[in-house]
């Protein structure tokens, strides 16, 4: 699987401390979990699995209905939770299709304000956060924020009315973008797990050419994008390791650079992203 810095990093810790026993089930060379390698990776002794309803780098879709279908056939006992917090707002989410006992939301990531929460489904076991309160059936003592709860579910539904008429949008200005990419880059673009199922508003591509580097091309341009995760981008000498355990060659991940349309973009400004690359990458070629 393919989890947050976050979960990953808790995860690790844990593991060395000898307090859980950690697998990681490896992604394809197309970024794909393949469901029979997930549940090939779970024991009589395995008592959680996580898997991402979609990565945050490439945007590639898992099958996580399935997934949780094939887990609990195999193993009744074990429970399920998915990272849903890229997918809210770009795709359709429904915990009872995906049949998972945990599902993680945050807010900012569909124009909410910046509040995560989390669905367990009723009779899944859950841990309260910190003791002292009876607040949310205390599980997570102290004074509620209510602006922040209430805007978390207004955001919510709005995401929820719009969604196919958004998700068109963005799914329009990401092939355009993608498109015209390869029509003036040719072989020196490589658009990264494209033929996997991904989400319709995030495109991660290389452009390999003479001193044009991903960072110094980000310098350049006048659009706002990413060689990543945020959660990763401190690492800016190193290439992303999701691209690589995504079967991404070294070059092209060192060289790598998400884009991510929302809601208020437009075609002209995918177009715009293509023009202003083109003028980016002739100036560095000159220097």
């Amino acid at each position: 699987m393919t989890p947050s810095a976050f979960m990953q990093d808790t995860l690790l810790i844990r593991s060395l401390q000898g307090m859980i026993r950690l697998t990681e089930v490896p992604v394809n060379g197309s970024g794909c979990l393949m469901v029979e390698n997930f549940v090939a990776a779970c024991t009589p002794n395995t008592k959680l699995v996580s898997v991402m309803l979609a990565n945050n780098e490439t945007g590639v879709l898992f099958d996580v209905s399935c997934i949780s279908q094939a887990v609990k056939n195999a193993f009744p006992e074990i429970l399920v939770h998915t990272d849903a917090a890229q997918a809210i707002g770009k795709i359709p989410v429904d915990v009872e299709s995906l049949g998972v006992d945990y599902l993680t939301v945050v807010g900012h990531k569909f124009y909410g304000p910046r509040v995560g929460a989390l669905y367990h489904r009723s009779g899944a076991p859950l841990l309260p956060l910190f003791y002292g309160g009876g607040q949310e059936h205390s599980l997570r003592p102290g004074t509620q924020n209510t602006p922040m709860i209430a805007g978390l579910g207004a955001a919510a539904d709005i995401a929820s009315r719009n969604l196919y008429s958004e998700s068109c949008l963005m799914l329009q200005c990401r092939d355009h973008l993608e498109t015209r990419l390869r029509e003036t880059f040719g072989d020196k673009v490589v658009i990264n797990c494209a033929q996997s199922p991904r989400l319709p508003n995030t495109s991660n591509f290389a452009l390999l050419l003479p001193n044009c580097r991903n960072v110094d091309i980000l310098r350049e341009v006048n659009f706002t994008a990413s060689k990543g995760a945020a959660c990763h981008s401190q690492n800016t000498s190193k290439p992303s390791q999701i691209l690589l355990k995504s079967g991404v060659p070294h070059e092209v991940a060192m060289n790598s650079i998400r884009v991510s349309f929302g809601i208020k973009n437009s075609l002209e400004d995918a177009e715009f992203i293509v023009q202003d690359l083109i003028r980016a990458t002739k100036t560095l070629a000159l220097k």
